[in-house]
């Protein structure tokens, strides 16, 4: 994954998707050098104590980083579910309520994900031209949201897994994971590494990355950002170590004509 450049503002971006042309997409960074809201950086959460004003601003800025014109810009409200819905021109302007993953077929609809330690995943088929965003915490990630999303995939669209392409955007690591038996119980053997505390540490990475393999993904087509947002508190925001009020980054999505 490569840092993007925009206006003095430090994103992210897959070499993999960039070679799709009718694709588009971004991590965002947290930017801190940047002060507009309350919350230090550009944060793209509103579920946060930020500025209404600011945050709409800095999600309508995307569409220009992206080159998207009389585009659209749209978030789901997140709340760990496994639920996945599909953007249309009809219903863009709707209320994602309770819903984790969007996916959409429909030109110049940039569709994202906010996450600050949880991890973010993008998916495009360039042969049925259509693109997912994926907000995968622990409860998403053993509720097999990655999964889910690909089934509807390919049941509306009928994409082809061998044709998709996935990026597991910037989230917490393993090495920084730790978490107690009761989440650890979740999830395989190879996706955790018990601790002498007793805690383990969870490989949220490698977990979805089994996922895309187990539902026929091209391991090649499968690109991991490998950027830890808590260990890195100059680029991005992480819950886990600034507190569950700090800002967000936007992971997004959309296809052009």
């Amino acid at each position: 994954m490569k840092p993007a450049l925009f206006n003095n503002q430090k994103h992210w971006q897959f070499d993999s998707f960039n070679k799709i042309t009718s694709v588009r997409h971004l991590v965002t960074g947290s930017n801190l050098h940047i002060q507009r809201g309350d919350i230090e950086g550009l944060n793209y959460g509103l579920n946060v104590p930020d500025q209404t004003s600011v945050v709409h601003n800095n999600r309508l800025e995307l569409l220009n980083h992206l080159d998207i014109v009389d585009g659209f810009v749209t978030f789901p409200i997140q709340t760990h579910s496994c639920t996945v819905e599909i953007v249309t021109e009809e219903n863009k302007k709707a209320t994602f309520q309770d819903v984790d993953a969007l996916i959409t077929n429909t030109p110049n609809i940039l569709i994202g994900v906010l996450s600050a330690d949880c991890v973010p995943v993008l998916l495009a088929d360039p042969v049925t031209k259509v693109v997912a965003c994926i907000h995968a915490g622990w409860r998403g990630t053993t509720a097999e949201i990655v999964k889910h999303t690909i089934s509807k995939m390919q049941l509306e669209f009928g994409c082809i897994s061998s044709n998709i392409i996935a990026g597991i955007g910037p989230s917490i690591s393993a090495a920084n994971y730790e978490v107690g038996e009761d989440v650890a119980i979740h999830f395989r053997s190879v996706s955790k590494e018990k601790l002498p505390n007793g805690k383990s540490c969870i490989d949220l990475w490698i977990e979805n990355k089994m996922q895309l393999l187990e539902m026929g993904l091209k391991e090649e087509n499968i690109s991991i950002s490998k950027l830890c947002t808590y260990s890195d508190p100059t680029a991005f925001y992480s819950a886990r170590r600034d507190g569950i009020t700090t800002g967000r980054i936007a992971s997004v999505i959309a296809l052009v004509a």
